[in-house]
Order: C-alpha cells, then sequence, then structure tokens
C-alpha cells in the first residue's frame, strides 16, 4: 500500500521524502502512514524499479533528493487504481486483545478499553484539525477519505463507550 501512495503522491506533483511524509500526515493519516524509515527505503526500491527518478537540488544550504513518477511508474500506478477492490476481514490488534481480555481482571481490561479509546479520540481530533485547516482545498475523494475515517472513529469510540458500560454492569472478575 506504501508503493501506491508515494506513486499517487508523486503523480500530482515532484516532492521529497520530507515531502511524501507530511502528505501523509495531514492527507491520508486515517488509513495509510508510514515513517521515514519506511519512506526512504520505498524510496529506493521504487527507484531501482524504474517506477520513479530523482534529482538532487541544493534549498539553502541542504542537498535533498526531489522524487519525480516516471511514465512507468504511472502505467503501475493507474494499472493498480483501475483494479477493483476486495473486501476482506480487517485485522486490527485491538480486537485480537479484546478477544483474550477474558484473562484480564475487569478493572485492568476496563482500563486498557479506556486508554485505547483515548488513542481513538486523539486520532478523531487530528482528522477535524485537517477539515478545518484543508478540507475546503481538498478534492471530493480526498474528503471522501476523510470523512470515512471520521465516520470510522466515531462507531469504534461509541461501539467502545458501549462496551465499557457493559462490562461495568457484568459481575465478571
Amino acid at each position: 500500500m506504501l508503493e501506491f501512495a508515494i506513486l499517487g503522491f508523486l503523480l500530482d506533483r515532484d516532492m521529497t521524502g520530507y515531502d511524501i511524509k507530511q502528505m501523509m500526515v495531514m492527507r491520508t493519516s486515517n488509513f495509510i502512514d508510514a515513517s521515514f524509515g519506511s519512506i526512504y527505503p520505498m524510496l529506493k526500491r521504487l527507484e531501482k524499479a524504474g517506477l520513479i527518478t530523482f534529482a538532487e537540488i541544493v534549498e539553502g544550504n541542504r542537498f535533498k533528493k526531489m522524487y519525480t513518477i516516471t511514465s512507468k511508474g504511472r502505467d503501475h500506478f493507474i494499472e493498480w487504481l483501475q483494479t477493483p477492490c476486495t473486501f476482506s476481514p480487517f485485522n486490527l490488534e485491538f480486537l485480537a486483545k479484546l478477544f483474550f481480555y477474558k484473562h484480564l481482571k475487569k478493572n485492568d481490561a476496563i482500563l486498557n478499553i479506556e486508554l485505547f479509546r483515548g488513542t481513538v479520540q486523539d486520532a478523531m481530533e487530528k482528522l477535524s484539525e485537517i477539515e478545518r485547516t484543508i478540507g475546503e482545498g481538498m478534492d471530493p475523494f480526498e474528503y471522501a477519505s476523510l470523512q470515512f475515517g471520521r465516520t470510522y472513529y466515531e462507531m469504534v469510540l461509541n461501539w467502545h463507550e458501549k462496551l465499557i458500560d457493559d462490562l461495568k454492569r457484568t459481575s465478571l472478575e
């Protein structure tokens, strides 16, 4: 997925690795995000495969690599984009852990659920900030992706709130 996110960003404009990371933070973090430690090796693989090229530029006193998608990279990206999506069950760590929370004391399980819910709330606030700052500048598909993230996070928050309420009413220990 990272490969195609990078190619898609480069289809819009030439970018540095730093620019790509910023695009992920500001535009796609609710469904794809990567560290610099993942982005730069992927850029090397894409360059080696002939899907992108780079030029070294000087900005201020620093050398930077400006990456450009090649026609081969564009064709590869468009081919991927045109392939219909298939549905598959998601694999989320929080569900795997939740499944086994019966092995924890009830209060510890509730605390972990509340902590996780807090991280989801933080992510929701981040999306709200993105919408406030650049929402009007997004194309309809970018905006739809943002709205999906917000709706998904709301569902996760509401589901966990109900779970916590239900657990507090049970006599598990």
